[in-house]
């Protein structure tokens, strides 16, 4: 990738540079281009600036990278320059280095910082031509001009002034408004719900959109309807405001001591890593910020999921002092999205909570960044999903370095990649919580049931007493372990002593890390005994097992099915199940992430045992033919540290994160094909310093097989550069046309 100039001393020598622009064309295949200032455009373009520039004679919107002498090359000019679509030069820092360590187009790292819905291919019809089906001010796609008028139409077209390009933003839609109207107060005094509909309308003399009215009071739309009637409220439609919030708290929630210290420390700048309780995330969050927004500066929020984010704005808007603004920023936003990023662009937001996506908003005056439940993967995007192949609390790093901000980590149970990170990030003392439920680890060695006469007894004393037992499952049906019943021993890979995954319906053992695959075996290779189980136990199943074991209903709560939610026990996933309290928490098969294959499995079970003591009230049950493993042992008593000083070594050993940095490559389409790829155009073009693994088969979509290499080393940036030469194999001489390649860099999970 080419780098950008350093800043010129002289403002009058711009004159004697060309901008070096990307091109917002998502490829590998485009560097920044080359182009020259017009002199009446001089004093406007900056690193940052977003320009209309033309390639292959059409225009296109790029952003300025960096400066270089023009020389005495024939370069074509910059257009025009678009101020409200222009990034700062530190946000195209951000973007320069996603690009260089996660291996994506710097395109889509630029993308990823503009508006949301920003439609860059179209073009606005202004002297429709005889026989044009469109009509003047019309939007029409670039594809399509080219597709009806040819692509020698088109550039005659732009050239005779017919069209225009056309940089369109999504459009709030409209909703009705009320307000007070400016004539004497009505007599409410026998109809106390209009009144009070009233009044509250009356302290907002811009007025509020009608849904969000009839929220916050809960009065109902015909109490509105007669104060229209009555003439004290005007009704109209205006364009959908920003999803902005006022605080109205009367004081700041305290914070326990340890806590009052470490939010000022972490305040001052630098990096940090907090251990906090889950259920003190909200406070610790209103407490930190607090200490910021005092300072005039002004704060991003980056939580995992739509409800962490609305679960975080109620509690920010009900204890921060009054004059705060607050706002939340999701997917589940749509149209909205563009309007809040121009608020935040302009200053209007003192607090923004958002997921993934709203790490890469432009903050003007960013004081402070706080990743709340850190190690969730969900704040990675996965292939196919919204946001950047990168994780919110490395983007959350590079800002904070870049911007001259504090970042501030929260999790009881860390990532080990921040916690062992080289990165100068800091520890705070861990804030601790006293109340511990009581624990109860039941051996499933020997036992060929499902659910063991302990937790059947548990849940049934349960029923009887009216006490709620949250039942955590795996949440799909297949097995991640197979385990002999008599032994407690585990099939393993042979090539590298991983737990080997048993693949639905085809009946064959994979190894995750290597790529072996070998036949589900007849009896167990350490005792002889025939009695192996495939463990993974899914919701429904535990679901009937327990209904046929207690004979009482029971319900489920999943992200897609939520049913008989009050019934004394509910079985769901993990995310559903610990994300709310119960006076019992049962973990089904813990050996399903105990025992898994992945990467990160040990990581992931941790956490979830570990959870699951905070969300008990009373008492935790764990299921396990492995009650002596370090993670179970470590998490049960809540002790971080221990586990951390038995993971690492294993890691290191294993040369996987944080010790190392990894890149998984898919390639789908002919063998032959892929073959001649990895072993004739990137495997002799790797840097000594990164390493390649054998090409490997495995299943992939429809049953259709894809082949998978892993890249490793020790720097980031030289696996990133190792993983964009094999994106680039695709397209190529030598028939790779017929290739895809996916490249993920550092993955959560291999």
């Amino acid at each position: 990738m080419a780098q950008p100039a350093g800043p010129t001393t002289k403002r009058a020598t711009r004159a004697t540079l060309a901008a070096r622009v990307a091109l917002l064309i998502s490829t590998h295949a485009l560097p920044p281009f080359s182009y020259r200032i017009p002199e009446h455009l001089s004093q406007r373009v900056r690193v940052g600036s977003a320009v209309v520039a033309s390639l292959s004679g059409h225009p296109r919107l790029g952003i300025v990278v960096g400066f270089e002498p023009e020389g005495e090359r024939d370069l074509e000019e910059v257009r025009d320059v678009r101020e409200d679509l222009s990034l700062t030069r530190d946000m195209v820092g951000v973007c320069q280095w996603v690009c260089e360590v996660s291996a994506v187009p710097l395109a889509t790292a630029l993308r990823a910082a503009l508006p949301p819905g920003l439609n860059i291919g179209s073009y606005r019809v202004r002297k429709p031509a005889a026989g044009w089906r469109w009509k003047s001010g019309t939007v029409v796609a670039r594809t399509t001009l080219r597709r009806v008028l040819g692509r020698d139409g088109l550039r005659a077209a732009e050239a005779d002034g017919r069209i225009e390009f056309a940089l369109e933003l999504p459009q709030p839609r409209d909703v009705e408004f009320a307000l007070v109207r400016s004539a004497a107060d009505p007599d409410l005094a026998r109809a106390p719900r209009q009144r009070e509909l009233f009044e509250y309308l009356k302290a907002c003399p811009a007025g509020l959109p009608v849904a969000q009215l009839l929220r916050e009071t809960g009065v109902n739309r015909p109490t509105l309807k007669e104060l229209a009637r009555r003439g004290a409220v005007t009704l109209q439609r205006r364009a959908e405001p920003a999803p902005i919030f006022e605080t109205a708290g009367t004081a700041l929630c305290e914070i326990r001591n340890e806590a009052q210290v470490g939010d000022r420390r972490a305040t001052k700048g630098g990096s940090w890593l907090w251990r906090v309780p889950t259920a003190e995330h909200a406070t610790t969050v209103a407490g930190v910020i607090h200490d910021v927004l005092t300072q005039g500066r002004q704060a991003l929020v980056l939580a995992p999921e739509i409800e962490a984010v609305d679960r975080l704005v109620r509690s920010l808007r009900a204890s921060l002092p009054p004059g705060y603004r607050v706002a939340a920023y999701h997917s589940g936003l749509e149209k909205q999205r563009s309007v809040l990023y121009a608020a935040v662009r302009e200053g209007d937001v003192d607090v923004l909570v958002g997921t993934r996506t709203a790490a890469m908003l432009p903050v003007p005056d960013l004081g402070i960044i706080c990743v709340v439940d850190e190690p969730n993967e969900a704040h990675r995007a996965e292939p196919g999903y919204e946001g950047l192949p990168i994780h919110a609390r490395d983007l959350a790093l590079c800002r904070g370095r870049i911007e001259d901000c504090a970042v501030l980590c929260l999790s009881p149970t860390p990532s080990l990649r921040l916690y062992a990170s080289p990165d100068n990030v800091q520890e705070l003392p861990e804030v601790t919580e006293e109340h511990r439920p009581a624990v109860r680890i039941v051996d499933m060695r020997g036992a060929g049931a499902d659910l063991s006469a302990t937790l059947v007894s548990a849940c049934r004393r349960a029923v009887e007493d009216g006490e709620r037992v949250g039942l955590v499952a795996n949440r799909l049906g297949y097995a991640t372990v197979v385990t002999c019943n008599r032994c407690g021993s585990v099939k393993n890979c042979p090539r590298c002593d991983r737990p080997l995954t048993l693949m639905e319906g085809s009946g064959s053992l994979v190894c995750g890390r290597c790529g072996y695959r070998g036949p589900m075996p007849e009896s167990c290779e350490v005792c002889g005994s025939e009695r192996l189980s495939a463990t993974g136990l899914g919701v429904k199943k535990v679901r009937e097992g327990v209904c046929a074991a207690v004979q009482a209903p029971v319900g489920i709560f999943t992200a897609s099915e939520r049913n008989d939610l009050d019934a004394s026990l509910v079985v769901g996933t993990r995310q559903c199940i610990l994300g709310e309290e119960w006076d019992t928490i049962m973990v089904v098969d813990a050996d399903a992430v105990l025992l898994g294959s992945g990467m990160g499995t040990v990581e992931r079970a941790f956490r979830l045992l570990y959870r699951a003591t905070e969300a008990a009230l009373q008492r935790v049950f764990v299921q396990t033919r492995v009650p002596e493993h370090y993670a179970l042992q470590t998490a049960l008593r809540r002790d971080y540290p221990a586990f951390a000083a038995a993971e690492l070594p294993r890691l290191r050993a294993l040369r996987y994160p944080p010790y190392a940095h990894l890149a998984s490559i898919t390639f789908e389409g002919r063998e032959a094909v892929i073959r001649h790829a990895v072993e004739s155009r990137l495997r002799p073009t790797l840097d000594s310093d990164v390493e390649m693994s054998e090409l490997v088969v495995a299943p992939g979509a429809a049953g259709a097989p894809v082949w998978r290499v892993l890249i490793r080393g020790a720097e980031r940036a030289a696996v990133a550069r190792a993983a964009t030469r094999a994106a680039r194999v695709a397209g190529g001489p030598g028939g790779a046309r017929n290739l895809r390649v996916r490249v993920d860099v550092d993955p959560e999970e291999v």
